[in-house]
Order: C-alpha cells, then sequence, then structure tokens
C-alpha cells in the first residue's frame, strides 16, 4: 500500500497516523483538509464551533461565524467530506452536523506530542494572539504542539519557563509571550495567575537533559 503524504511546515506524516478518537477510530482521509485546518483559523474556528455546540446546522454557523454564507457552506462540505464532522440528523430539512474527536500523534526529538481539537481550538484564535501566530508560522505545528504541552505542564508547576524554552528552542522572550498567550486562551491558573516573569540570567544552560526529564514524566 502506498501511504499519502502532505508536507506541512517542513515535516511529513502518514495518513495512518490521523485517526479519530474514541472506541473503533477510523481513519481521518482528508489529509489537505487537516492540513488547513492547521493554518487556516477560520476553518478551525468553524469546526471548534461545532464541537463546542455539539451539534449545528448550516444557518445557525452563518449566524455566529465572520465569514460569508457561501464559505461556511464550502468549509462544511470540506470537513464533512475529511472525515471531521459528521450528519447527525436534520431539522426541518437542514443537516444537523457533530464534530469528530480525532488525535494526530508526533514524535519531536523522542518525544511525542499530540494535536487534538484542543490546540484546533487555540488556532482558531491565532489571529488574536500574535505569539500564538509568530510560533505558528516559524517554528510550525511540531513546535506548537510540544510547547502547548509543556504550558499546561507550567501550570501546574511541573516545568519552568526557562525549560519551556530549552525544550522547544524558541527565545526567552517568544517564550514567555507564547505561554501568557496560552494562560489566557486556555484560562489556566488561578484569576490572579500570570506566568511567573524572568531575566535573561534565568534563560542559562542547566545541566541534565530536560527533554528527556519531561519525557520522563
Amino acid at each position: 500500500m502506498v501511504s499519502s503524504f502532505v508536507t506541512l511546515h517542513k515535516m511529513s506524516y502518514d495518513t495512518e497516523h490521523v485517526r479519530n478518537a474514541g472506541d473503533t477510530p477510523g481513519t481521518i482521509t482528508g489529509i489537505p483538509t487537516f492540513a488547513e485546518l492547521l493554518e487556516n483559523p477560520s476553518l478551525a474556528d468553524l469546526y471548534t464551533s461545532i464541537r463546542q455546540a455539539e451539534t449545528a446546522t448550516g444557518p445557525e454557523l452563518v449566524e455566529t461565524t465572520t465569514v460569508s454564507k457561501k464559505t461556511v457552506y464550502d468549509y462544511l462540505h470540506k470537513l464533512e467530506q475529511a472525515g471531521l464532522i459528521s450528519k447527525v440528523g436534520d431539522e426541518t430539512g437542514t443537516a444537523v452536523y457533530t464534530a469528530q474527536e480525532f488525535e494526530l500523534t508526533l514524535t519531536v526529538r523522542e518525544t511525542e506530542v499530540s494535536i487534538t481539537p484542543k490546540i484546533i481550538e487555540v488556532i482558531a484564535q491565532k489571529n488574536e494572539y500574535p505569539a500564538i501566530e509568530r510560533v505558528l508560522e516559524d517554528y510550525g505545528i511540531v513546535t506548537f504542539a510540544l510547547a502547548y504541552d509543556l504550558v499546561n505542564a507550567h501550570s501546574e508547576g511541573e516545568v519552568t519557563i526557562r525549560q519551556i524554552a530549552s525544550l522547544t528552542d524558541l527565545s526567552p522572550g517568544t517564550t514567555y509571550d507564547l505561554v501568557e498567550a496560552l494562560y489566557s486562551v486556555l484560562d489556566l491558573g488561578d484569576d490572579d495567575s500570570t506566568p511567573t516573569t524572568y531575566t535573561p540570567d534565568e534563560f542559562d544552560a542547566e545541566g541534565g537533559d530536560l527533554l528527556e526529564e519531561y519525557a520522563d514524566k
């Protein structure tokens, strides 16, 4: 069997690795659409809107999205063909859609990262957060997914901002900006919680392999 690949931010992945989550996962067939979902915030927002609402119709989405009616229906067709949404009924002749859960597992420097709908929810807001857009554009989805996991770990006190910078190869400033953005988008920490500030000296190299340390957790 010949595998189908799509290049995205200098990486390739096999369609066999992109599957719907659940007890009986099925392979997502629309890899170009999946790739667009990672880059197009409007498409990501439409998918996220359906997922958050649990079910949605075309007319409902037209009312709540910023894209044109034609684009909404083009996106619905594209997502359905890709297996990312499915029809679950109809209301007076109007199709009702639900979002499919999925997980794409990638390995970066011996550490696994997963692309899930929660990351798509963040990508949907990238135009509002320059740090998110900058990391996605300059470093790609793999680095962004790793940073996403690390920021969640940071909110639990498991890693420091210095470690996130070291593990992702992001600059200290970009790391802090991204942590701050993800704290806002994901509503991490307490109401008064913000990422710990840093000074350049705090980013001196640490002993030991931080990536291995994180992977062990």
